[in-house]
């Protein structure tokens, strides 16, 4: 669902049957293109097993556009490195 929500059109997820019982399927391949995402949170939304979280971590940094493609497991490093922080409420303008 997220890839279909998404206006910028950056990610892109292979799908395969799932080895185990409790669901169908299940990404093999799941890739964000950081360049192209417009961080509108519409992924986030779309998500139903909630997979997906804008974080405050936007220090995003490559020498080439291949190092700016998010794949499974540098998306897990990014959850791994902030999934202990709290999400900022004091943001007025952007309400994170």
């Amino acid at each position: 669902m997220c890839e279909t929500a998404c206006p910028a059109h950056c990610i892109h997820i292979e799908g395969t049957e799932s080895p185990w019982p409790d669901r169908e399927k299940y990404p093999i391949k799941f890739d964000i293109d950081e360049l192209r995402c417009i961080y509108c949170g519409m992924c986030e939304e779309a998500c139903p097993v909630d997979a997906i979280e804008l974080t405050p971590e936007y220090h995003l940094v490559g020498s080439s556009r291949e190092e700016m493609i998010f794949d499974k497991e540098k998306l897990l490093m990014v959850f791994d490195r902030t999934k202990d922080e709290k999400p900022r409420k004091s943001p007025s303008i952007t309400g994170y």
